[in-house]
């Protein structure tokens, strides 16, 4: 089932999960802040979302739900 959630409920409904994502809606349109969005996917591995993008039979994004903006186990590089 689809619903549309904001960015602050998908990570306290589905806390370091990730999430296919669709129909995203970005803050001051600026295509990188993301406000809410269709949560399509809720099952799938990272592998597996990123299998559909690259099908491209559905449009979606990947995106990690925790505070940090990195997967758990990602390091980030500055």
């Amino acid at each position: 089932m689809i619903e549309r959630l904001t960015r602050e409920q998908m990570a306290q409904k589905y806390p370091d999960m990730w999430l296919g994502l669709s129909n995203i809606k970005y803050a001051n349109d600026d295509g990188v802040t993301l406000e809410s969005a269709d949560v399509v996917y809720t099952d799938k591995t990272e592998d597996e979302l990123f299998e559909i993008q690259l099908d491209g039979a559905e449009e979606i994004i990947s995106w990690y739900t925790n505070d940090n903006a990195l997967p758990l186990g990602v390091a980030g590089v500055l």
